[in-house]
């Protein structure tokens, strides 16, 4: 499990589904630089292919609580831009950033929240902190 499936983020996205049963969810999963292999499950995957598994995953977690998924995708490696490619193309009314914890979240050490509340400042942002040990394979990269 990662902290895209984290039980703070499903929680974040079934109470935006309470409060409006037709939101629409899209998740993207931004993939660490190719050039990296990551071990996962015993084969050697590229980054890309973990951040597919991941949006996968995340939508079929989301989709088992009723919450509609309209796409899950893969983005740039940087958040930052995947959030900018993504909203390039689609107008969304909100974001929902899932982040691990202080002190090991490398999007927390670039500011990550605070950098797309300022380019977006009439978007609604959701920022979810993952606690530890939600069962990150010691594989996967922070986020």
């Amino acid at each position: 499990m990662s902290e895209a499936e984290s039980p703070e983020l499903l929680h974040a996205a079934t109470e935006i589904h309470v409060h409006d049963p037709d939101a629409e969810f899209v998740i993207v999963v931004p993939a660490t630089p190719l050039n990296l292999l990551q071990q996962f499950e015993g084969t050697a995957k590229s980054a890309r292919g973990l951040a597919a598994q991941r949006a996968q995953s995340t939508r079929r977690r989301l989709e088992s609580l009723g919450i509609r998924v309209r796409s899950a995708r893969i983005g740039n490696w940087d958040p930052f831009i995947a959030i900018e490619e993504e909203l390039v193309n689609y107008k969304y009314e909100a974001i929902v950033l899932s982040t691990l914890p202080p002190g090991v979240s490398r999007w927390l050490r670039v500011d990550l929240p605070s950098r797309i509340a300022r380019r977006y400042p009439d978007m609604r942002l959701v920022h979810v902190v993952a606690r530890p040990g939600t069962g990150r394979p010691a594989s996967e990269p922070p986020n």
